[in-house]
């Protein structure tokens, strides 16, 4: 076994990311690979658990598996382009009949900017003849012309735009006349005088040869960087329209307010219906000449337009009010990278935890992935289940600025975090906002995930995949024999690849779920199975996998639990699958109801150990503490802020469904104020919600049985995890949890089993 280290003070200087988080034998697996090294080194290794002494150490446990694809290799740049926007596909020659109208919705989140933001852009092959209209950096509306010779023009609006506000728009131009026109319309909210914006001035371009290449949306083609977009734009864009004809002010005044004759329809190029295919990046024209659009490197679908009422908020039932794109000018969907190594799983290769191990000048980074079995077989009784959907959430996610109200002030950022700060291209989590304060709603896999490693030390220590592989690591160390698969493959597979297997058991936080996973959950334990569920704020968010781009998670937070950001007004719904965001309990699937205990509180700080509840000496708990004494507190230790009670933590609840013969083991010993009750269980503001006073403020331990030999053992805490490994795996946390495993592994199932529907 080998031990890599990668001290917390070097710099990164390598990153990386695979295409797929679960891959089986017999698959290829693709490594993109960026460093400013002249060579590196790239091994594969199987990851044999946490980091032995994180306050100390960043050194990995890890074992060289033999492949074909370790070696040195070249190093190479490669670039990330944020940054989401439109490409429409007008025909090449309609900028050559001498006179357009270009018409929108703007919805302007963020007007005043550091850098100018283009709206709407088109320009020729070699971007000498070119059309923009974009906000300068005061906010103002700017309608620039450029042509071969050097030419140019340009107007721009008096008054700047107001932010979050819709406007409508539109630019012409009439080579007949001379005359380049800028014309903007507040759509919506009171003002004092009318802020109708018309403006002309006098210039003369010849089109008549141009041929245009890029139309694009919330962006434009940088002519110095050949495929590169720039100056992209934050806010809604609604239904844009392209003609060849130029309108007076009265007509475009008909057209602001909806109206549009059948006459005007016929110099209509293309008439674009965002409120049409919203669960996809296809942008359809309704016009005669269906010039199909796309979306590139995201944008937020499923938003309101400039018409919403308010009556519905459900996009599905009024889509035609949800016709517009949020575009941000930090999105990520796609790093984009190109391949630099693949390698393909050896069919005898036992499922697990592997990593790309990769060095470059003396720093050393991990690309994990999962092997699992051959779809339709098992190789082991127990399934872990890596919350790779809670990974895909915190991705990159800047909390560490938050680091100072928990932590000394002498606290230093990991290597990974201030790479993170110097390199915002890579995209956020969906605990950040976007440049434009809203909350971000889609993470992606397909770039480097710097905090999805195992040598990795976040502001609470060890959370997440770090802490997550102490619970492999206890297993390999136990000798167990186990399968590994991730949330995406339950998502994907549903019950008939939780049948195969005798216990479940979860990692440290499996926060966010899809509707295919809970039911194939729920219906698993109703069959008979068991699970351990070894975390706290399980089953929490609803979540969403994108069925066309499968590794694009969305969350919409709703106006409920403890969340980082709201969702906007009538933008409930996800785009990706029309589910409505927010919490799962408000759908029904209750925590307690499913594994026994439900979110009570979230802090930070000290954590605690347990102590022993009476149902802890019930005949039926004896094998959960053979080994424990009766007044012995239970994980009053731990790499995870001191103790196994802590960070995030569970209750149980009769009143939210707990099952009446739930046996209630243990309960936190303290949770100071750090630890504040969570507000979705709060009707009305109230003093006294910290963990010091609070009766709910607390980690709950949990055991019950389901008729048809199923089972469920739940934590209630996230720094389970974290405090297994204490003393090298010798300590009661790591009795309990092996106590657990052994008697679910060798219960006998009855007879008969209950096929039950929803518990």
């Amino acid at each position: 076994m080998n031990e890599q280290s990668a001290a917390a003070t070097s710099p990164v200087t390598i990153v990386g990311y695979a295409d797929e988080f679960s891959v089986q034998p017999g698959q290829d697996i693709n490594f993109m690979i960026d460093t400013a090294s002249e060579v590196y080194m790239a091994n594969i290794v199987k990851l044999c658990g946490g980091m032995p002494d994180p306050n100390n150490s960043t050194e990995v446990p890890t074992k060289l598996i033999p492949a074909d694809c370790a070696g040195e290799y070249k190093g190479r740049r490669q670039t990330t382009l944020a940054g989401s926007y439109a490409e429409l596909t007008l025909p090449p020659e309609w900028l050559q009949d001498g006179e357009f109208s270009v018409q929108m919705w703007i919805y302007p989140t963020i007007p005043k900017y550091d850098n100018e933001q283009t709206i709407w852009s088109a320009c020729s092959t070699e971007c000498t003849d070119y059309a923009r209209l974009s906000l300068t950096r005061d906010g103002k509306l700017a309608f620039s012309l450029e042509a071969a010779g050097g030419k140019s023009a340009g107007v721009v609006t008096d008054q700047p735009l107001l932010a979050k506000e819709w406007y409508f728009v539109a630019v012409q131009y009439s080579a007949q006349n001379e005359s380049v026109m800028l014309f903007s319309h507040r759509y919506t909210g009171w003002s004092q005088v009318n802020e109708l914006q018309f403006h002309t001035e006098k210039a003369g371009f010849d089109y008549s040869r141009t041929v245009t290449e890029h139309v694009l949306l919330a962006a434009d083609i940088d002519p110095g960087k050949k495929g590169r977009t720039r100056c992209h734009y934050n806010g809604k864009i609604s239904n844009p329209r392209f003609f060849c004809k130029y309108f007076n002010e009265h007509q475009l005044r008909e057209f602001a307010a909806g109206r549009i004759s059948a006459a005007d329809q016929i110099d209509m190029i293309a008439d674009y219906d965002f409120s049409k295919d919203i669960s996809s990046t296809k942008l359809w024209d309704k016009s005669s000449g269906s010039y199909l659009g796309m979306l590139r490197q995201g944008g937020v679908r499923g938003v309101t337009s400039y018409n919403w009422t308010g009556e519905q908020v459900d996009y599905r039932i009024a889509p035609e009010q949800y016709a517009a794109v949020h575009f941000h000018d930090d999105d990520v969907v796609d790093a984009g990278w190109e391949v630099d190594i693949t390698w393909k799983i050896p069919q005898n290769l036992e499922s697990g935890v592997y990593a790309l191990q990769l060095e470059a000048d003396g720093f050393v980074d991990y690309i994990p992935f999962y092997v699992r079995p051959s779809r339709g077989t098992a190789t082991a009784q127990a399934l872990y289940l890596a919350p790779t959907n809670t990974y895909l959430a915190y991705a990159n996610e800047r909390l560490f600025k938050l680091a100072q109200d928990y932590l000394d002030d002498d606290y230093v950022l990991p290597a990974q975090d201030v790479y993170l700060d110097e390199h915002a291209e890579l995209g956020s989590s969906i605990y950040d906002l976007h440049s434009d304060g809203f909350g971000v709603q889609f993470s992606s896999r397909l770039r480097p995930m710097l905090n999805f490693r195992p040598n990795y030390t976040n502001w609470r220590a060890v959370r997440h995949f770090p802490a997550d592989m102490y619970i492999t690591g206890w297993l390999e160390r136990q000798g167990h024999r186990y399968d590994a698969v991730t949330d995406e493959d339950l998502h994907n597979e549903g019950i008939e690849l939780l049948r195969q297997y005798k216990v479940i058991i979860t990692g440290s936080h499996p926060e966010y779920w899809t509707r295919p996973m809970m039911k194939a959950l729920e219906q698993y334990l109703a069959e008979g199975g068991r699970l351990m569920y070894l975390g706290g704020n399980g089953f929490y968010w609803v979540t969403s996998l994108d069925p066309d781009r499968p590794y694009l998670l969305e969350v919409r937070r709703g106006n409920a639990g403890s969340r980082s950001s709201d969702s906007p007004p009538g933008e409930l719904f996800h785009s990706t699958t029309g589910e409505p965001g927010g919490i799962w309990r408000h759908y029904g699937y209750v925590p307690q109801r499913l594994v026994g205990v439900g979110t009570t509180a979230l802090g930070g700080g000290t954590a605690s150990g347990y102590k022993r509840l009476e149902d802890s000496f019930h005949p039926s708990a004896q094998f959960i503490f053979e080994g424990i004494g009766e007044n012995e507190i239970i994980g009053d230790f731990g790499y995870a802020s001191g103790g196994a009670a802590g960070d995030e933590v569970d209750r149980y609840d009769l009143g939210y469904g707990t099952p009446q013969h739930t046996l209630w083991l243990a309960t936190s010993v303290a949770l100071d104020d750090n630890y504040q009750f969570v507000h979705e269980d709060l009707l009305n503001t109230m003093p006294n919600q910290g963990g010091s006073t609070h009766p709910l403020v607390r980690a709950d331990m949990t055991y019950f049985d389901i008729e048809g030999g199923g089972a469920v053992f739940s934590t209630g805490s996230i720094n389970w995890a974290g405090s297994l490994p204490w003393n090298e795996y010798d300590n009661n946390v790591a009795i309990i949890t092996e106590n657990v495993l052994k008697h679910m592994l060798t219960k006998e199932k009855p007879a008969s089993t209950v096929n039950g529907a929803k518990i």
